[in-house]
């Protein structure tokens, strides 16, 4: 398994290894430096295997923006998840030193066919830890860390739902229409067909979690084509999503509509 080193992550994501938090941090903010909750995490057999961090208006202001870790264990790999979907369960571990999020945990998951990054709901939820108090903060983050694995054959059941049902194309279609808002403006132009495009042999399927999958990658990778510009003419692409935040939003909010999808189809 392929582990990214301390110099690999300190590359994308310098705030990981901050020594304190901005100077804009009241006395009641606990620092934890994230790098000790990796500390923890590879220590119990989880190792960080990819990395992404938000841009800052200044350079010093990278020292402290929000990052996401996603990890993944060896001891994971075979299970219900594998079988299901070619899927890889890992956890995503968020974080920042200047007051835009304390430590937050969620399931994810890697689509194989495609290396698409997931994010999961489950009834627990997301698991967020403010930097506050005066208990062992990177115990509880671990703690949480192994609720959410307890999670994922539940996921695995899930995801093997979505799989039994078998959309119409207006059902398709009607899934389309409610994502597109969960990115897209009318202004965009884009029509709800566009997320329906299929990038790879293996999507071309009518059930939810094909439909889900396609979608997916079409809201956060990007290249569909909007509406002309008026000023100029020219066709314009969408952008992949590389934002922190706007990709772990977009990512819960699909996966809730799935869910919701999933009791409305018989």
């Amino acid at each position: 398994m392929i582990s990214l080193s301390n110099d690999q992550l300190f590359k994308v994501a310098p705030s990981i290894f901050a020594q304190h938090a901005d100077d804009n941090r009241g006395q009641r903010y606990r620092f934890v430096p994230t790098i000790e909750v990796v500390e923890a995490m590879r220590s119990e057999g989880f190792n960080p295997v990819k990395v992404t961090s938000s841009r800052a208006k200044t350079e010093e202001g990278m020292d402290y923006v929000k990052h996401s870790i996603r990890f993944r264990r060896e001891s994971d790999m075979d299970t219900k998840l594998a079988k299901v979907g070619q899927i890889m369960p890992e956890i995503a571990l968020t974080n920042s030193h200047n007051g835009t999020s304390g430590f937050i945990v969620d399931p994810a998951l890697l689509r194989l066919v495609c290396t698409n990054g997931l994010i999961a709901a489950t009834s627990q939820g997301t698991l967020r830890y403010r930097h506050s108090g005066k208990d062992d903060l990177t115990g509880r983050v671990l703690e949480g860390v192994f609720s959410v694995v307890e999670d994922f054959p539940l996921i695995a059941d899930n995801i093997a739902i979505w799989q039994s049902k078998h959309l119409t194309q207006d059902q398709r279609l009607a899934f389309a229409r409610a994502a597109l808002p969960l990115r897209f403006d009318e202004e965009a132009g884009i029509e709800p067909a566009q997320l329906l495009t299929v990038r790879r042999y293996e999507d071309r399927k009518d059930d939810l979690f094909s439909t889900f999958n396609v979608v997916q990658e079409n809201l956060i990778r990007g290249g569909l084509n909007m509406t002309r510009s008026e000023n100029t003419g020219r066709r314009r692409t969408t952008r992949e999503i590389k934002n922190v935040d706007r990709d772990l939003k977009l990512n819960r909010a699909l996966w809730t509509l799935a869910d919701e999808m999933a009791k409305l189809v018989h």
